[in-house]
C-alpha cells in the first residue's frame, strides 16, 4: 500500500510538473514578453518575403547563426511561420518543456523513476540560466540540452558510439555550451578504441564544420570561440571569482530575493508553490536513500566534474558567468549538471550525517519550495521588464509629440544600471532595453515610427542631437 501511494504521489508530482509549465508558459504568451534579443527578431517579422529555404540560408548566413546551424535552421523555421502572426513566434519557448521530458526520459534509464522526476522539477525551476526558459531565441541552449540529453543516453545506456557522437555533434552545433562535456562522454567509453573514435569523428567533424565549412559557405561567418583568453591570467583568475561569487552569493542573494516577492505571488502560483513541495516530500518520506547512497556518491563527484568542466567554456570565450540579466543564457550546461549534484550531494552527505529519511525528504520539499517560488519570482520580473520597457516608449511617444519631434536620433537614458540594482521587481536583474537593436519593436509597439526615429542608449552612444531623460515617471527633454 505504502509502495503504491508513493507511486502515485509520483504520478501526481509529474502533472504537477506538466501543469506548473503551461503555468509559466501561459503567462508569458498572454503578456506578450519580449525582451533583448527577440525584439530585435520579432521586429524582423513583417520583413520575411521568398520561400523557405531563400529565407533559412539568408539566416544562417549571419555571425550568430553561421556556428549553430542546426538551432538556426529551427528558430528561421518559427520565425518564417511567424511572419504573419507574431504570436506563433512564441511557439519557440515549447523548445523548454520538450527538454523537460528528454531529460525526464533519459533520467528514469539511469537513476529511479523518482529521482528523475525530481531531477526534472529542479531543473525547470533552476535560478541558473533563466534565460532559456523564457526567451525563444534561446531554443538553441534547450536543442543543445537536448541533443546532449540523447548523447549521454546513447553512450552509456546504448552503448552506440556513433548515435552518440551524431547527437554530440547536433548538441554544439546548436550552441557550444556542452563542448568541454565531450569529456564525460569518452569517461563513459570503456573500450579505448572506441573512445579514439568517438575522439576523432565528433571532434573532427566540428573542427571541419567551423574552420572549413563555415567560411565557405556563408559570408557573415563569425569565430566564436577565443582559445587565446585562455592565457591571460588575470581574465582566468576573473572567471574563478565570477563563478565561486555565482555559486556562494548570487545563487542565495536570487532565492532572498524570491522570498521577498512572496507576497506579491498570484493565488495560483501560491498553490503551486505549495502543492509541488508537499508532493515531494510524500514521495521521499519513505523512500529507500540507503539502498543508493554509493551511486548517490558517484553521481555527486560525476556532476560536480561536469558543472567544473561546464564552467571552463568561459575561459575560451568573451562571456562572463553570472545569473544576472541576460548573460545567465549560457549557463545550459551548468544548469542541468548543478541540478543532478544539488540532489545527489544533499541526499549522499545527509546519509553520511545518519539523517532519518523524513529529514532527508523534509530537506528536498524545502530546496524545491524556495526553487520554485524564486522561479515565479523571475517569471514575474520577465513580465514586469517587457511592461517598464513599454511604459518607458509610451512616455517617449507622449514627449516626442508635445515637443514636435517627428525624426531624428534620440539617445533615452533612464540610469538602466541603478533602476536594476535598486528596483525590487527585478530578481535577476532581467533584462530591460539597453541595446540599439531593441528599440525597432518597442517604438512599433508603442506608436513611434521606426523608420524615422532611432532610439539609443546613451551609454553606447553619446552624441545624439536630441536627448531626453527618464526619472520619477517623467520624461524630459534635455537636449
Amino acid at each position: 500500500m505504502k509502495e503504491k501511494n508513493s507511486s502515485n504521489y509520483q504520478i501526481l508530482l509529474n502533472i504537477l510538473m506538466i501543469v506548473y509549465t503551461l503555468y509559466i508558459f501561459l503567462a508569458i504568451f498572454k503578456e506578450k514578453t519580449l525582451l533583448t534579443d527577440d525584439l530585435a527578431s520579432a521586429y524582423g517579422l513583417e520583413g520575411i518575403s521568398g520561400s523557405y529555404l531563400s529565407f533559412v540560408r539568408s539566416y544562417l548566413d549571419s555571425q550568430t547563426m553561421g556556428a549553430r546551424p542546426v538551432s538556426g535552421i529551427i528558430t528561421a523555421t518559427v520565425c518564417f511561420l511567424a511572419r504573419n502572426n507574431e504570436s506563433v513566434y512564441f511557439l519557440g519557448l515549447l523548445f523548454f518543456p520538450l527538454s523537460l521530458l528528454v531529460i525526464y526520459w533519459v533520467a528514469r534509464k539511469i537513476i529511479s523513476k523518482e529521482l528523475a522526476s525530481l531531477m526534472t522539477l529542479l531543473y525547470s525551476v533552476s535560478l541558473i540560466g533563466t534565460s532559456i526558459q523564457f526567451s525563444t531565441m534561446m531554443l538553441n541552449s534547450n536543442l543543445a540540452t537536448i541533443f546532449f540529453a540523447l548523447s549521454i543516453y546513447f553512450v552509456y545506456i546504448r552503448k552506440n558510439i556513433a548515435a552518440s557522437s551524431v547527437f554530440f555533434i547536433a548538441s554544439v552545433l546548436s550552441y557550444e555550451i556542452f563542448l568541454p562535456l565531450v569529456l564525460l562522454n569518452l569517461f563513459l567509453i570503456k573500450e579505448n578504441k572506441k573512445r579514439l573514435l568517438f575522439a576523432v569523428f565528433t571532434l573532427g567533424a566540428i573542427f571541419i564544420f567551423r574552420k572549413v565549412i563555415q567560411p565557405a559557405v556563408f559570408v557573415h561567418y563569425y569565430q566564436r570561440d577565443e582559445v587565446g583568453k585562455v592565457l591571460e591570467v588575470k581574465r582566468v583568475l576573473f572567471v574563478i571569482v565570477l563563478s565561486l561569487k555565482m555559486f556562494f552569493y548570487d545563487f542565495f542573494a536570487g532565492i532572498y530575493k524570491g522570498v521577498i516577492h512572496l507576497r506579491k505571488i498570484n493565488v495560483l502560483g501560491i498553490i503551486m508553490s505549495l502543492a509541488i513541495p508537499f508532493t515531494v516530500y510524500k514521495i521521499f518520506y519513505k523512500y529507500d536513500f540507503k539502498s543508493q547512497s554509493q551511486a548517490l556518491k558517484k553521481l555527486s563527484i560525476f556532476s560536480l566534474a561536469a558543472v567544473i568542466l561546464g564552467m571552463s567554456i568561459f575561459l575560451f570565450s568573451s562571456y562572463i558567468p553570472t545569473l544576472f540579466g541576460f548573460e545567465n543564457r549560457n549557463l545550459g550546461a551548468i544548469r542541468l549538471f548543478y541540478t543532478l549534484f544539488m540532489i545527489s550531494g544533499v541526499i549522499w552527505v545527509s546519509l553520511k550525517l545518519k539523517l532519518q529519511h523524513k529529514t532527508i525528504s523534509i530537506f528536498l520539499s524545502v530546496i524545491t519550495f524556495f526553487l520554485v517560488i524564486t522561479n515565479i519570482s523571475v517569471k514575474d520580473s520577465w513580465i514586469y521588464a517587457a511592461k517598464f520597457n513599454n511604459e518607458l516608449f509610451s512616455k517617449l511617444n507622449t514627449a516626442l509629440k508635445e515637443n514636435n519631434i517627428e525624426k531624428g536620433e534620440i539617445c533615452l537614458d533612464y540610469g538602466v544600471f541603478e533602476e536594476l540594482k535598486s528596483n525590487p521587481n527585478f530578481t535577476l536583474r532581467e533584462p530591460i532595453f539597453y541595446k540599439r537593436w531593441e528599440s525597432p519593436q518597442l517604438c512599433k509597439m508603442n506608436g513611434i515610427d521606426p523608420l524615422k526615429i532611432q532610439v539609443d542608449n546613451p551609454i553606447d552612444k553619446k552624441d545624439c542631437n536630441i536627448r531626453f531623460v527618464y526619472k520619477n515617471g517623467k520624461m524630459i527633454l534635455t537636449k
